[in-house]
């Protein structure tokens, strides 16, 4: 009895064991036949995470992100400093330092505005400071004298109006704003929403507006999953794992847009249902272009300097290496992002200061990219791809505002203090 009970368990389990096997091979020819090439599961896996996500909740396993969120009754959210998660926020819910109440008098204050790019950009470097301000502290001179004080203005999934808004709150205690921005704006170009669609951590913090407490449950459940996988040796490396994850983020998408009320989001932000594609294409880009004049004109009333980037994306540009095909996800947008980016830049025909940063790494041979838009950046903030967007953002600003190089002004060779800052 007692060999054949040991006899009915191993073959019980040399079944499951094949029978999982079986799963892995298939699910293996599956993606291979779709994706027309092999791509690890870890890749895969690390499609699923968004490095701006990651940097705020790697710090402690029980941080999911909707545990940073906190409703903000004008931007629809920021982050706080409360556990689990206990974020180093100021005193807007953001990163960086606090925001002054006025125009201070001993800085020069720069408030940079945009999504996560933006917010990752404005992050401390390997020297400390973010790689613009420290740029432009070693090569020039601020309008008033004083030191330059680059000030986040950027969150995950932030799109214009929020940048427009923010700046709106803070006009007046700020000497200058600079926009990056466009891959988010993207999203709402074309969509059957209008263009101020509020980003999904909006929906997280704010369940109600969809009557969805257990979408959030259902987001929680497969955070959880998904941090049990990227943990395990066995299902960071199994494809099949992959696709029950991705298969499960999908259906939970389905249900939300499936199970909305009569009164949602979606609802209050349609957009005529008889409107085609390219009716709605071209008014999101109207849309894209009146929050950039109008945050011209809010700077000009307030004496405050401007300038807008539309920041480089994977799909343009770029001769992308095989680490970056692997994370950098679909890039059927190109066209898209082509048409809205060339329809806003259209702006500096009006005198708009605006600039392409799209051509940034044509050049550029490495590695740059960390998933669908993030660049990569190492522990200490050092990072190849924002410190070439720092110098060029730099040069720019330099030529627009008219800022006197500090190498004129000190006898000193140029060269020699931009060295100082790499």
């Amino acid at each position: 009895m007692m060999k054949r009970a040991a006899f009915k368990i191993v073959a019980g389990l040399c079944a499951l064991v094949l029978s999982g096997i079986s799963v892995e091979l298939l699910a293996n020819v599956y993606l291979y036949a779709r994706d027309g090439r092999y791509v690890s599961a870890r890749r895969r896996l690390d499609g699923l995470r968004n490095t701006f996500i990651d940097d705020l909740t790697r710090r402690r396993s029980d941080c999911r992100y909707v545990d940073t969120l906190f409703p903000h009754p004008y931007l629809g959210f920021v982050h706080h400093g409360n556990p689990p998660c206990s974020l180093p926020v100021n005193n807007m819910g953001l990163f960086g330092p606090d925001y002054p109440s006025d125009r201070p008098h001993d800085r020069f204050v720069i408030l940079l505005t945009g999504g996560s790019v933006a917010a990752q950009f404005a992050s401390p470097g390997p020297g400390g400071p973010p790689y613009l301000q420290s740029i432009l502290e070693h090569e020039y001179l601020s309008p008033n004298g004083q030191p330059f004080l680059l000030l986040n203005g950027g969150d995950g999934a932030w799109h214009q109006p929020q940048q427009l808004i923010l700046f709106l709150l803070y006009a007046d205690a700020v000497h200058a704003v600079v926009t990056l921005d466009g891959y988010n704006e993207r999203y709402m170009v074309g969509a059957h929403v209008r263009f101020e669609y509020p980003p999904n951590a909006f929906m997280d913090v704010n369940p109600l507006v969809n009557s969805a407490y257990s979408y959030v449950v259902k987001q929680w459940i497969l955070g959880k999953l998904y941090a049990r996988a990227v943990s395990s040796r066995v299902l960071s490396r199994s494809q099949a794992a992959y696709m029950v994850l991705a298969r499960i983020d999908a259906v939970i998408k389905q249900d939300l847009q499936s199970a909305q009320p009569k009164t949602n989001t979606s609802s209050i932000f349609a957009l005529p249902p008889e409107w085609d594609e390219e009716r709605r294409v071209a008014w999101a880009d109207g849309q894209y272009r009146k929050y950039i004049r109008a945050m011209d004109a809010i700077a000009a009333q307030n004496d405050v300097l401007i300038a807008h980037f539309i920041q480089p994306a994977p799909a343009i540009g770029k001769t992308l290496t095989a680490e970056e095909k692997a994370v950098v996800g679909d890039l059927s947008y190109r066209a898209r992002y082509q048409r809205i980016t060339g329809d806003v830049l259209s702006l500096a025909k009006e005198g708009t200061p605006i600039f392409s940063l799209l051509d940034l790494f044509a050049q550029n041979r490495n590695t740059l990219y960390a998933d669908v838009i993030h660049l990569r950046r190492a522990a200490d903030g050092e990072s190849e791809g924002y410190r070439l967007m720092a110098e060029r953002m730099a040069e720019t600003l330099a030529q627009t505002w008219y800022l006197r190089p500090k190498a004129l002004a000190e006898g000193a060779p140029a060269g020699a203090r931009r060295d100082s800052h790499r």
